[in-house]
């Protein structure tokens, strides 16, 4: 019995196949998918087309639901497992040989391409003959045979795609392609239909390389007296050389970009950005693409992969997180870049602090915990002294800085020692502003720049030669760390 149509409810799938890791394009699809659902308040749901048996593995299939559940692109009724419905398939074609719409033909392969080569050779499309459309006997007992779809000699099929508008094809042009493999297994345009008529489908949005099986569907649907759904078929993604895109562009599993330090958010706003627009926005909250989103939008030409703007709005959407949201990213994701117990300082006020002070100047997550790794951890810190930069004049400079800096560390030590309860120069109240004016008086009377003075003191609190203010790391951290690692300066 088919499932009745609710045209009043919007319903969409996602319907990826497990034989590979769920790559940038197929986000693509089911963010469209999920964003129209959403708008509607329809329902958005999950297909895994795993009929191959050979090639499909659940590895594949565990690494699409885990990127479907961190992107936040959850469906909203129990997936659909293909290869758990293939005596329904089966059944279904059996019904239609029943009703007149398709047959089983016995040529073999080797048969069939002979066919198509003799057509082909007389300038005719190459497509199987029919033969066996109308054969009245059975072929032989025991026999190999496919079932056939027995599609209309005469007519055109005709749809308005929502994206490209008209598009007509010939009966005369499709082939009585195959529904049941000599196997017993499905093709692609039979179990997707099957399953589209289940699950009462209203919209189907993929990619436009599936246009040429869309009026072969649409026969289908037909044949088993559901409405036809509306068709959207989106533009292909091109990489930056304006070829297909592939892994070498960046069309590799979307939990890598995770591994990368992409925020679910940025990499959704990204995608939305490749094929459609709201005008000359370009940073969207889920929100916002949920609310403004159209297919009248999304533009008919292949949209180009771009690395640098995917970066580029990553940091922007860092830069609008809050930092308690983006420490315990950091503590869930990148736990193996620290050291020993150090990352449990990271969700923590002073972690916090440290990575608000950061956000600026990071473009990934993974430039964010890196740079937080030596602030975590207590006490001295190892670093490379060829980093440190003594000024233009290197032997006249560096004994002066390193005075200039003593300085510094002894009047610091001075006023946390006249406030024995507090960690920090932040807690007995001096952030960045004040201990930005007392380095620049000091600088002012040992005859130095401000530039130079701080370049050796980067380096000796985080090991790096590019980091956040000076004047923050010197307020935030402990005064303890601070103090014991620009004491190693004195050394040099």
């Amino acid at each position: 019995m088919i499932p009745s149509h609710s045209s009043s409810e919007v319903r969409v799938r996602f319907a990826p196949s497990p034989t590979g890791f769920l790559h940038i394009g197929g986000v693509r699809t089911a963010l469209f998918n999920w964003l129209y659902a959403r708008k509607h308040q329809g329902k958005f749901l999950l297909r895994i087309e795993d009929t191959d048996l050979e090639r499909s593995e659940t590895r594949f299939t565990d690494d699409i639901l885990a990127s479907m559940k961190w992107l936040g692109l959850t469906w909203d009724e129990e997936p659909i497992l293909q290869s758990k419905r293939l005596d329904v398939y089966l059944a279904r074609a059996e019904e239609l040989i029943a009703k007149g719409h398709a047959y089983k033909c016995w040529c073999s392969e080797a048969e069939v391409e002979k066919m198509r080569e003799e057509l082909q050779a007389a300038g005719k499309k190459p497509m199987y003959d029919r033969r066996c459309r109308n054969r009245k006997e059975p072929g032989p007992a025991g026999a190999p045979y496919v079932i056939r779809a027995a599609i209309p000699l005469e007519g055109s099929v005709e749809f308005v795609d929502m994206i490209r508008g008209p598009i007509r094809f010939e009966n005369v042009d499709l082939d009585d392609f195959v529904l049941i493999r000599s196997n017993g297994a499905p093709t692609y345009n039979l179990s997707v239909v099957v399953d589209d008529v289940h699950s009462r489908m209203t919209h189907i949005v993929r990619g436009d390389d599936h246009i040429n099986n869309t009026p072969k569907q649409m026969h289908l649907y037909q044949f088993f007296q559901y409405p036809v759904p509306q068709f959207a078929h989106l533009p292909m993604i091109l990489g930056p050389d304006k070829k297909k895109l592939s892994k070498r562009h960046g069309a590799v599993s979307a939990n890598v970009y995770r591994g990368e330090g992409y925020l679910p958010e940025a990499l959704l706003n990204f995608l939305a950005r490749l094929g459609w627009s709201h005008g000359d926005q370009e940073i969207f909250s889920i929100d916002e693409m949920t609310r403004y989103f159209s297919f009248d939008h999304v533009q008919v030409s292949s949209a180009v992969f771009n690395v640098e703007k995917l970066q580029w709005l990553n940091g922007a959407h860092i830069r609008q997180c809050a930092p308690e949201r983006l420490a315990k990213i950091i503590v869930q994701d990148f736990s193996e870049f620290f050291l020993g117990d150090s990352l449990k300082g990271v969700d923590t006020p002073l972690g916090h602090k440290l990575v608000a002070i950061h956000l600026q100047k990071v473009k990934t997550l993974k430039e964010l915990a890196d740079q937080l790794v030596p602030l975590m951890l207590e006490g001295g810190l190892e670093f490379d002294a060829s980093l440190i930069k003594w000024g233009k004049d290197p032997a006249t400079a560096k004994p002066v800085l390193r005075q200039a800096i003593a300085h510094a560390v002894t009047q610091f030590a001075s006023k946390m020692a006249a406030n024995p309860s507090a960690s920090s120069l932040a807690e007995i109240g001096m952030a960045h502003g004040d201990v930005d004016g007392f380095c620049k008086t000091l600088c002012e009377q040992h005859g130095v720049k401000l530039g130079d003075f701080v370049a050796p003191m980067r380096v000796a609190l985080t090991g790096r030669s590019v980091s956040a203010s000076v004047f923050d790391l010197v307020s935030l951290l402990p005064w303890k760390t601070v103090e014991s690692r620009l004491k190693k300066l004195e050394a040099l």
